[in-house]
């Protein structure tokens, strides 16, 4: 019987560029609660973004997988579990960066900055309709204060390359690329749920994920259910148990729906 159930926030519980969560989205939180569902979030979002952007509009969870699982907090925002990035491989970037020139973001867990602003950078965050992070001129600060996640901005950069340069991360494409988030190797949403579990005492078959973009993946797959928004890429799709309407035709609701329907009739 499912019990809690781990949300991607970006084309899952809202579209990229709409302000606010949608109707349908809040029933479905609703429903999930009301059937005694936990409901916790599972981003490559920073905790700054989600509450400064109110990417949740009001809604609250019952904790959060940040940074694709490299920080983890409870519902009232302690720390559950964190996962820095080596500061060998800060050095390894920070030297490609001024190497390559692109725009890099590194997230800490109080604070984001970029070393400067391209176009880019602009243009993806518009896409995900975020505003652009404050520019840090002395991005060397990331090698005394932890860092949990970095990106670059850059349509020049491919995964590949990025591994070579940096063997202790793992490296995510953004969805449609030019930009990638970068955390410790091993490091994912799946890690982080597994982490949540653990406070929470859930094992596999008690959780479900939701999501759809490469880096919910391995959530979906190790969720004792995993879902797949219909607006999500084809692999995401692939990799999950069932597959819901898109984001526009009230896909989460659905989702939820069929989970209780499951917890129900099980």
């Amino acid at each position: 019987m499912i019990k809690a159930v781990f949300f991607d926030i970006d084309g899952t519980l809202r579209d990229f560029t709409e302000k606010g969560i949608r109707p349908g989205t809040r029933l479905a939180i609703r429903l999930a609660r009301e059937h005694g569902l936990r409901c916790l979030i599972a981003t490559g979002r920073h905790l700054l973004e989600i509450e400064e952007e109110n990417l949740l509009d009001g809604l609250a969870f019952d904790g959060y997988i940040l940074l694709n699982g490299s920080l983890c907090l409870d519902d009232h925002l302690s720390l559950l579990y964190e996962n820095p990035i080596p500061v060998s491989q800060i050095q390894a970037m920070l030297a490609f960066q001024r190497e390559l020139g692109f725009s890099l973001l590194f997230m800490e867990k109080n604070a984001l900055y970029v070393s400067h602003i391209t176009a880019q950078l602009a243009k993806l965050q518009a896409q995900i309709g975020t505003a652009i992070p404050p520019v840090e001129p002395r991005m060397e600060r990331g090698l005394t204060n932890p860092v949990y996640q970095m990106s670059p901005f850059s349509d020049e950069l491919t995964s590949d390359v990025l591994a070579a340069r940096l063997p202790l991360c793992d490296i995510t494409r953004w969805h449609d690329g030019g930009a990638f988030d970068i955390t410790p190797k091993g490091g994912s949403k799946k890690l982080g749920i597994q982490k949540v579990m653990e406070h929470y005492g859930y094992s596999r078959d008690e959780i479900a994920a939701v999501g759809d973009g490469y880096n919910d993946i391995p959530m979906i797959r190790y969720a004792g259910i995993g879902i797949a928004m219909g607006n999500g890429n084809e692999q995401v799709k692939a990799a999950a148990d069932y597959v819901t309407d898109s984001i526009e035709q009230d896909g989460l609701l659905h989702a939820v729906e069929y989970l209780l329907h499951l917890t129900i009739s099980g």
